[in-house]
């Protein structure tokens, strides 16, 4: 407030000597008013949250509505297991006052530990609490990446476990804002509908091609696979590129099992994939499970399965 006096008050002594011209005058209309809103602070400072991808950041802000910003660490088009934040990124994570985690990817493995030690306020909610985790397998049948504690994080790409996944949100949020209870209760019954409605879709799109086995370079469906009725070969091994030795038992499996679908993702290498499908003949579908937009990526991949 001593600066708006200060400036009016110099105002009143510049119109007597030189503001006499209109133009002066606005611009001293508009000093004033930018100086008087970098000073007011902007009101209530907005609380933040943190996740690790863009689906859980979809989920977050589905729930928490205007009480809260999302942060989502690991931006559009960047790999969640092997991605280096940026100090801006770091910077609105130390601001958080809790980090919703999916429960192991390979960002969380890396970073998770020194964020909490840089915030030490910051609570921790992982989200695959309850769920029935997949753990890692290094065979061909279900070739994967070995993760925390080896079990598979991508719990967002079936609906059936995103259900228990809003949940947990549900009730971090609760917990963190326990005054907003019923509003946040009503976002999340409004969630559910939607995961309900694309579990219903799914349902009735995969049961035709139920036992079909599919490949994908990075093993980002585990869960689909589980839920519907699907099997999945991952041309990553290991988290690593698959060997010759590898790709054969790739290929042979997925011509045993008559394979009519490979799915490929733009944050992995995709030269295996091509390679694989000219031996395999069969179709590329570009797919993103990291996308915000989660309700309509999943629709889509599961059209994948049936639309040739």
């Amino acid at each position: 407030m001593f600066y708006i006096c200060l400036v009016i008050e110099m105002g009143m002594k510049l119109d007597n000597i030189q503001l006499k011209n209109g133009i002066c005058r606005w611009l001293f209309v508009w000093a004033a008013a930018l100086l008087w809103v970098s000073c007011s602070g902007g009101g209530e400072r907005q609380r933040i949250v943190s996740v690790t991808v863009l689906p859980q950041q979809y989920f977050a802000g589905q729930i928490a509505g205007d009480k809260f910003e999302i942060n989502c660490v690991v931006p559009a088009g960047n790999n969640p297991e092997a991605y280096d934040p940026s100090p801006s990124q770091l910077a609105a994570v130390d601001r958080s006052e809790a980090y919703f985690k999916t429960g192991g990817l390979g960002f969380e493995v890396a970073w998770l530990d020194k964020l909490c030690r840089n915030n030490p306020g910051m609570k921790v909610y992982d989200l695959s609490a309850g769920i029935e985790l997949l753990r890692d397998a290094h065979d061909h049948d279900a070739p994967g990446e070995l993760h925390e504690e080896g079990f598979d994080p991508h719990i967002w790409s079936s609906p059936r476990q995103a259900r228990r996944m809003a949940r947990n949100m549900y009730e971090a949020f609760v917990e963190l804002d326990p005054d907003n209870g019923a509003y946040y209760r009503q976002n999340y019954e409004s969630l559910l509908a939607e995961i309900d409605r694309v579990d219903s879709l799914l349902t009735a799109v995969l049961e035709p091609v139920r036992g079909q086995t599919f490949v994908i370079y990075h093993p980002s469906l585990s869960y689909l696979a589980r839920d519907y009725g699907l099997r999945q070969l991952s041309v990553e091994h290991n988290g690593k590129t698959p060997s010759a030795y590898y790709m054969k038992q790739v290929v042979d499996t997925a011509r045993a099992c008559g394979v009519d679908v490979i799915f490929i993702q733009k944050e992995f290498d995709v030269k295996q994939v091509q390679m694989l499908a000219g031996e395999l003949d069969c179709r590329i579908v570009p797919i993103n499970p990291l996308n915000y937009d989660w309700s309509d990526e999943l629709e889509r991949i599961a059209y994948a399965f049936v639309r040739p």
